[in-house]
């Protein structure tokens, strides 16, 4: 085995080429799904859509969408980061539909994750096998891949690249010379861009590792260089964190709501699942699974017997991602106590989701545990070369096994949809796409005019409008309402996130209500007749729309434009300068490593 290992050290880029192919063709297949019939795909697919609206309108960051809701405007992107946006967005430049961009884009996804793994496994334990190793597992985990096909999580999927990046930065700083901590940076930045949720329980799992190596807090150097990360992470994210911090203090948006989003305490606990689901799928009505996989059940098993035999240099890591991989299965059963923990941990809706994490934890223990198979039985390098070829084989074969059996059930829940929308029970075929008969219907309902509460998903409506949706929302037309008080409005003019109108015989204290649905960052002015203009202050009315109250006006033009709100310019120019010095800050540290190495 130690031959094996030596001559890898020279062909390093053959185990990125081997990771690459197996992401090929565990991730090609995803062109033969349809993605709106995916829990989450309908959700991401209009993202794409009403950024791509955004950016052609001049709204810019892409907060908001113009042509949703009837051109009453959508926060799209108010609480996920647009940047999940922008790479499928430069791939829809050579695809035909937003759609095979977001599937492209998923491809993507799977192979960076794939080249994360393998970093973080080499960086620790300094063996390319293994690492080859972890990387397959990651990808070929039934949940992971689950994710793509299954529920097309673009948040979770795109925040498996970033995971293993946190924890070789924390690694690093704590196990190593420190002098690749700026990792932690960079994973958790990218969490942040990618995934709240993942990033959250990411930060718990950063805060229990840092109390197993606590004492080393003592030391300065490690202490500043995690303090460094810290400030890094709070600057350059800032463009994000800051107007949702800012948007959850102007109004109740429907993401904010525990009922509706389901993440009160007791709706956790009950969207629980039972152990034996780690093994056979037995919820014959949910197209999801929460197998295991064979592969990754068995090396977890045989990690009980590993630990004891274990390479010191590693050997505490892997008992800490032992504790993390169990607790990643306990939180997924009712054995975890969800009725009492704190209601910020109950934003994960279903605990389920705590297999991701198990995912990465077992598969950097699984590389390892496959390693110490191959040295403990066999000695001779030309047999351990065919039995690592044999294992990667198995282990892609029971992937594409699980990727078999999710395309089909992408196409029988494709059928059961478009029966559904179409009323049409002997039309369907499997050259029937999905994909492109929403995509074109939408796109058409956008130049019509014609996008209601039922075409897009409702997470971030004002939670008023939400109530009000069936009713106020469908009927209410497209121009400004006086809810108290009278003036004549005539000369109407709107354009997208633009409106003008005359106004005059205005009686004090009269409230408007504006054809746009609240979301900070409008800018309302009022013009009288001497030339002067006045600011106006925006609210969100009892209908959950743009809103405002004509105090010591007769009489003027109205002018009212989405401008982005100044918390968020100056988060974004705060960002901008912090990733310039953070790159800065990088090369000078590596310029300083390579000096005394």
């Amino acid at each position: 085995m130690k031959k094996l290992i030596e001559k890898s050290k020279n062909s390093k880029w053959i185990y990125l080429i081997i990771i690459f192919i197996i992401g090929l063709i565990l991730g090609l297949p995803v062109i033969l799904i349809n993605v709106v019939v995916a829990h989450d795909g309908t959700a991401h697919l209009l993202r794409l859509i009403g950024t791509a609206d955004a950016l052609r309108f001049g709204v810019i960051p892409p907060i908001i969408s113009p042509s949703l809701y009837n051109e009453m405007g959508y926060g799209v992107n108010l609480f996920y980061s647009a940047i999940t946006c922008y790479l499928p967005l430069m791939i829809k430049l050579f695809t035909p539909t937003f759609a095979l961009a977001l599937k492209i884009f998923g491809i993507i996804c799977i192979i960076s994750s794939g080249f994360t793994m393998y970093k973080f496994s080499e960086e620790v334990t300094k063996n390319r096998i293994i690492a080859l190793f972890s990387a397959i597992l990651y990808m070929t985990a039934p949940y992971k891949l689950s994710n793509l096909y299954i529920r097309y999580a673009l948040g979770e999927f795109m925040a498996a690249i970033f995971t293993p990046l946190v924890f070789l930065g924390m690694y690093n700083l704590f196990n190593k010379d420190g002098k690749k901590h700026y990792y932690i940076a960079i994973g958790a930045i990218g969490l942040i861009f990618s995934h709240t949720i993942s990033t959250l329980y990411v930060a718990i799992f950063c805060l229990i590792y840092i109390m197993f190596f606590i004492k080393k807090l003592k030391e300065k150097e490690i202490l500043k260089k995690l303090l460094i990360n810290l400030l890094f992470i709070i600057l350059i994210s800032s463009m994000i964190v800051f107007p949702i911090i800012e948007a959850l203090n102007s109004a109740e948006y429907t993401i904010m709501n525990n009922d509706y989003m389901v993440t009160s305490n007791e709706s956790v606990y009950k969207n629980t699942i039972q152990f034996s689901q780690f093994i056979k799928d037995i919820d014959n009505d949910s197209d999801l699974t929460f197998v295991i996989g064979i592969p990754m059940l068995l090396l977890t098993i045989l990690s009980i017997f590993v630990v004891f035999v274990l390479n010191k240099e590693y050997k505490k890591i892997y008992i800490i991602f032992m504790i993390f991989s169990m607790l990643s299965l306990i939180m997924c059963t009712k054995l975890f106590p969800w009725k009492y923990v704190p209601e910020i941990l109950c934003k994960i809706q279903f605990p389920w989701r705590m297999l991701g994490f198990f995912t990465f934890f077992a598969s950097f223990l699984g590389g390892i545990n496959l390693e110490f198979i191959i040295k403990k039985f066999l000695k001779k390098e030309i047999l351990q070369n065919i039995l690592v070829f044999i294992l990667i084989v198995i282990i892609i074969v029971f992937g594409i096994q699980s990727v078999i059996q999710f395309i089909q059930r992408n196409n029988n829940n494709t059928i059961e949809v478009y029966k559904k929308i179409f009323n049409k029970e002997a039309n369907y075929t499997k050259d029937t796409f999905m994909d492109e008969l929403y995509e074109s219907r939408i796109l058409y309902l956008i130049d019509n005019k014609r996008t209601g509460i039922m075409d897009i998903n409702k997470d971030y409506l004002p939670y008023k409008v939400l109530l009000l949706r069936k009713t106020y929302l469908q009927e209410r037309e497209d121009k400004i309402y006086i809810l108290s008080g009278n003036a004549t409005i005539y000369d109407e003019q709107k354009n997208k996130t633009t409106l003008t109108a005359k106004m005059e015989n205005i009686e004090e204290n009269t409230i408007l209500e504006l054809p746009y649905i609240y979301y900070p960052g409008y800018e309302i002015t009022i013009e009288n007749n001497a030339g002067e203009i006045v600011n106006l202050k925006t609210e969100e009315s009892e209908n959950g729309f743009l809103s405002t109250k004509l105090v010591g006006i007769e009489e003027g033009t109205i002018n009212v434009k989405y401008v982005g709100t100044l918390v968020t310019k100056i988060s974004y120019v705060i960002s901008g300068i912090s990733i310039i010095i953070f790159v800065i800050y990088i090369f000078i540290g590596k310029r300083k490593a390579d000096s005394s190495t």
